[in-house]
């Protein structure tokens, strides 16, 4: 791991969930950027058979030049996101392209560091954010983060030896269909039960160490499917 001297060496990173909206303990000013201001949080990375987190942030002003949506009512349902997501532009080879704050790309390039299997990050749309996640180094190493998008919609990515007690265990799912990218991968696009509104995801290798999937809800096929396809590498 980059940074790590000689055993016990701690280094520590600011990890930030970013969110939309604003709140009374929001920052009054607010860096423009993929998934909106960052809030602050920090967490340890240290050395093996540690882990580190990153914790949800509060709530943080709208950049100025975009203006914020307003608040749906409490009996309002939940939007349901169709078609593909207008997609960040591909940028500077890295973590250029991970959604949330520059502390957020900060946690991938130091995660994709420790570890001897491939790190991805999502490349998602204004509105997302990184809402939990966290990685540790023990027993081949797992990486588990969370975003949340407009309408509270949400993907998840596992990634290492999250689950390795078998293909079927680690990989429940309603329908399998059909063969389907995971970022410059292949996997397995399945539905996670009988209706849209269950949810889908990708798996791949699943049961082996290491092993990848993206799960989502709230999004139709196509949503999904270009979110999973977009998946970025962080180089190591």
């Amino acid at each position: 791991m980059i940074g790590r001297r000689v055993a016990p060496l701690v280094l520590v990173l600011a990890l930030v969930a970013t969110a939309c909206g604003a709140t009374s303990t929001a920052s009054p000013t607010a860096s423009k950027a993929a998934t909106g201001a960052p809030g602050a949080s920090t967490a340890p990375i240290a050395s093996e058979g540690a882990s580190g987190t990153l914790a949800p942030g509060g709530p943080s002003a709208a950049p100025s030049d975009t203006p914020a949506a307003p608040s749906a009512p409490a009996s309002a349902p939940t939007p349901h996101l169709s078609g593909s997501p207008q997609l960040l532009p591909p940028g500077d080879p890295g973590t250029a392209e991970c959604a949330g704050s520059a502390e957020n790309r900060d946690f991938f390039a130091a995660a994709a560091q420790s570890f001897s299997w491939d790190v991805y990050c999502a490349v998602l749309p204004d509105g997302w954010f990184v809402d939990t996640g966290s990685f540790r180094l023990a027993d081949g190493g797992t990486l588990v983060v969370g975003y949340r998008g407009p309408g509270d919609v949400r993907i998840d990515l596992q990634q290492g030896a999250y689950c390795t007690t078998g293909g079927s265990a680690c990989s429940p799912r309603d329908h399998e269909l059909g063969p389907a990218p995971y970022g410059d991968r292949s996997g397995t696009l399945v539905t996670l039960g009988p209706s849209e509104s269950d949810g889908y995801a990708v798996y791949v290798d699943p049961g082996a160490a290491p092993s990848w999937s993206i799960t989502g809800k709230g999004m139709d096929q196509a949503t999904f499917s270009a979110i999973a396809a977009a998946l970025h590498r962080v180089p190591r």
